[in-house]
């Protein structure tokens, strides 16, 4: 490609070339000296002659108006935007702050092995920046985040840099028959021109791996459309657990946010300092230690367990049992008979005012008419279907064989499995066995089984639970 300039050139009496950065599709790229201010600066020229596809000429202007916008300490700062004219071109150019340092791939292709701790800090910093992006309105999608596009000084600061590919946020308008992106870092649903902030998680999770591998993630092995990274390397559990989130191929599987992931990563290097994860010092009644005889499956019990190294299934069946069956027709009939001998009557007969009172009143008493059979009903004809693997739960409930619900979470922000019991009014005492996310409760429907069940399970789900981390 044709030199546009050479070093020493002044452009508008203010910009002095003074070295050649980069040549590509997008444009040349010089480092300059603003002569009014002596800041060493970065020009971008896009030569109409030189393109082939104006494409090219809208995502020049498209970072040009990005970046005018943007205001972060990791995102080089915009300056100035002009054009010139000659006899047979016309030249744009885009001024931006020049960050001295190297992008990680230049710095993998001269020998730099990043240790996990210096991929930490470069992921935690690229995080930092998406939240900014993703939290503007509306939200400032990359869209190719790789490495050649995030500069690391010698002090270890990065930038996120090339910001032609973005999302554009000032005009949203889809257009057909293009995609921008870098094939191994893009994520599935880019290829089908679909992009949401969870794209850009997994184009850094494949950067990291790269940082981690030395290898393109194009030329990775690969398990079910999944990057194997793992047996290329050795990673802390932990660091690993998380970045598997953040390569997940389908969208609802992966980390959505970036502040999601950000949290999750400062939790995760809490586990190797003095500051344990919640899920690692949770009272013994909550998670057994394992130096406690942990309890067994009781003979009688009808739930299928199935466990391997990275897999958990549980499946609970009906399992009506008497005492059940009993408190539920007593207390059932007590609250049918009150509503059709004494309730009903007044209703029918009282004042106004009356059956406004009365409706009030025994509001409590008609909902439990309802509930009660339900949970019968659940008892003769539900059943549970818990799975867990080194990344997420899932729990699902059935009645008749069609399933009514589900919640799902991930392993790695379990804080407390629990099993209490708790005073009921409607038979004494009741079990709630939960898996908590944080304040958020999944419950496991304890009415399917006995304390004796609900001490070997929650045994057995810790116990998977701490081997995954």
């Amino acid at each position: 490609m044709e030199s546009l300039h050479q070093l020493g050139d002044i452009l508008r009496e203010q910009y002095q070339i003074v070295d050649l950065l980069g040549q590509g599709g997008m444009g040349t790229t010089y480092a300059a000296t603003d002569i009014l201010s002596q800041q060493k600066i970065a020009i971008k020229v896009l030569s109409l002659r030189q393109i082939s596809d104006w494409k090219v000429m809208e995502l020049f202007e498209r970072e040009a108006k990005v970046l005018a916008n943007l205001d972060h300490p990791a995102i080089p700062k915009y300056l100035d935007y002009f054009q010139i004219d000659t006899e047979s071109d016309r030249r744009f150019y885009l001024v931006q702050q020049l960050i001295e340092g190297d992008s990680l791939a230049a710095l993998v292709q001269k020998g730099w092995h990043a240790t996990e701790a210096e991929v930490k800090q470069i992921a935690e910093q690229i995080l930092e920046v998406l939240s900014y992006l993703h939290g503007l309105l509306p939200p400032v999608i990359h869209r190719d985040l790789k490495p050649q596009n995030i500069i690391r000084r010698p002090d270890g600061q990065v930038f996120l840099v090339d910001f032609g590919a973005v999302q554009d946020v000032w005009n949203t308008a889809t257009r057909s028959g293009t995609f921008v992106g870098t094939y191994g870092y893009m994520p599935p649903e880019q290829f089908q021109g679909q992009t949401t902030c969870a794209s850009d998680l997994y184009s850094l999770g494949a950067t990291l791996a790269f940082l981690l591998t030395h290898r393109s993630p194009a030329e990775l092995p690969q398990v079910r459309m999944k990057i194997d990274f793992r047996s290329q390397l050795q990673l802390s559990p932990q660091f690993a657990n998380w970045l598997d989130r953040l390569l997940e191929p389908v969208l609802e599987d992966r980390c959505q946010t970036a502040q999601v992931a950000l949290a999750a990563l400062r939790k995760e290097g809490n586990v190797e300092s003095s500051q344990r994860s919640p899920l690692s010092s949770i009272a013994p009644q909550n998670l057994l230690d394992a130096a406690i005889a942990k309890p067994r499956k009781p003979l009688d019990s009808r739930v299928v367990l199935e466990k391997s190294s990275d897999r958990l299934t549980i499946d609970i069946p009906p399992q009506l049992k008497s005492d059940t069956l009993w408190g539920a027709g007593f207390f059932g009939g007590l609250v049918y008979f009150a509503l059709f001998t004494w309730i009903l009557p007044w209703f029918s007969t009282g004042e106004w005012w009356l059956k406004i009172l009365l409706g009030v009143v025994t509001s409590p008493l008609f909902l439990m008419a309802i509930v009660a059979p339900i949970m019968l009903l659940f008892s003769i004809f539900g059943k549970v279907h818990i799975a867990i693997d080194r990344n997420t739960f899932h729990i699902k409930k059935y009645f008749l064989g069609i399933k009514f619900t589900q919640s799902q979470g991930y392993v790695a922000d379990i804080t407390a499995i629990t099993n209490k019991t708790q005073e009921s009014s409607e038979n004494g005492k009741a079990t709630n066995c939960s898996i908590w996310e944080g304040t958020q409760e999944h419950r496991l429907d304890s009415e399917l089984l006995d304390q004796k069940e609900l001490d070997w399970l929650v045994a057995e789900i810790s116990e998977f639970v701490r081997q995954q981390r």
